[in-house]
């Protein structure tokens, strides 16, 4: 089969990790896959990823636009195209207008307010099938736009690649000693996209508590974007100790892992972290935020990680104390952690569906 994969997102996280995946995986199996995005710096990563990629021209949402990704669509002879947004399926709905490809959304966090307009119907009714990633992007996405209920669907989880996501305790060692950072530190790790939502703030409140409370302890903040500074002059002035790493490609992000203790996920708004698969993967213990679909990954009742409440302080402090203290629970969360994932969402499992 002949696919398109649409992304514009504009960050090498979530949706461009996931079409990495899904991409070589279709490669894999014999199809032929074409990226199309519009994120000028994803074109490099996606070809570094060994994935044939064309970029968009033109202004957002142009009809400019519009003509690249029909071009693409015919050149490449598309039978389907993926998308993982509104403004894609508006894209798509267009340039399947003169060029007949099947219409697969991918579901993503919408952040923007609701809205029925008529054109908005329309665009869906373009859509063909629709998968998500987690139960709670499913019943977000139906209550959002309720047209989606009656599509063929299917929920097909993220899934990781144990193989390549495992502990080398030399680069993390190689990690701590480039960023200054003593083997008796504890390193805490967070990684997401520097921007609203995250709550990357929260977390700089919460471990500045607990290197208050004696705790020899350095914030590692993997990921760049609009809140950088920010976060760097909150850090300064609680004098908490914080190493930004910028983005990481995926070898140096398995060190940066290699070199952690914990990991903070204090994000406001998930369907299925990335980040948090990719930390239980490297068998490392988990704080996260009760946020979205994080739960369905983490898992509940603390034997697979540590759940608290999103924009809270004090009880994401409790929880890093709690084990920066104990080095058994630390290792018995992430032997439970990454045991998870194997069982219950390998790349296998997520290719296949």
């Amino acid at each position: 089969m002949r696919i398109v994969l649409l992304t514009s997102t504009s960050a090498w996280r979530g949706s461009s990790v996931s079409f990495t995946k899904i991409g070589r995986g279709l490669l894999e199996r014999g199809h032929d896959v074409h990226v199309v995005t519009s994120g000028g710096r994803q074109v490099d990563r996606f070809l570094k990823e060994r994935l044939p990629v064309t970029p968009l021209r033109g202004r957002r949402d142009s009809p400019t636009e519009v003509w690249g990704l029909w071009r693409t669509l015919r050149r490449t002879g598309a039978q389907a195209i993926l998308t993982d947004s509104p403004r894609d399926v508006r894209l798509s709905a267009y340039a399947t207008l003169l060029h007949r490809a099947r219409i697969v959304y991918r579901y993503n966090l919408n952040y923007r307010s609701s809205r029925y307009d008529i054109m908005d119907r329309v665009y869906l009714r373009r859509v063909a099938a629709c998968f998500y990633q987690s139960r709670y992007i499913r019943n977000e996405a139906h209550s959002h736009a309720p047209r989606l209920r009656g599509l063929p669907s299917m929920r097909i989880p993220n899934g990781y690649d144990t193989a390549f996501l495992v502990p080398d305790p030399d680069a993390g060692r190689a990690f701590r000693e480039r960023h200054g950072i003593e083997p008796h530190a504890t390193v805490v790790l967070s990684s997401a996209k520097l921007t609203h939502g995250k709550g990357h703030e929260v977390a700089v409140e919460a471990l500045y508590r607990v290197r208050r409370d004696g705790v020899n302890l350095v914030y590692v903040i993997c990921g760049d974007g609009s809140k950088e500074g920010e976060l760097r002059a909150m850090a300064e002035r609680l004098s908490l100790r914080t190493v930004f790493t910028g983005l990481l490609a995926p070898t140096e992000m398995v060190a940066a892992l290699s070199a952690t203790d914990v990991v903070v996920h204090p994000s406001l708004h998930e369907i299925f972290p990335n980040a948090v698969g990719e930390a239980m993967s490297c068998g490392l213990p988990v704080v996260a935020t009760d946020a979205g679909g994080t739960s369905e990954l983490l898992g509940r009742g603390g034997t697979t990680g540590i759940l608290v409440a999103p924009g809270e302080v004090e009880p994401l402090a409790d929880a890093v104390h709690l084990l920066a203290d104990n080095r058994e629970l630390r290792t018995q969360l992430g032997a439970a952690a990454r045991c998870r994932i194997e069982e219950r969402f390998p790349l296998k499992r997520m290719i296949d569906g």
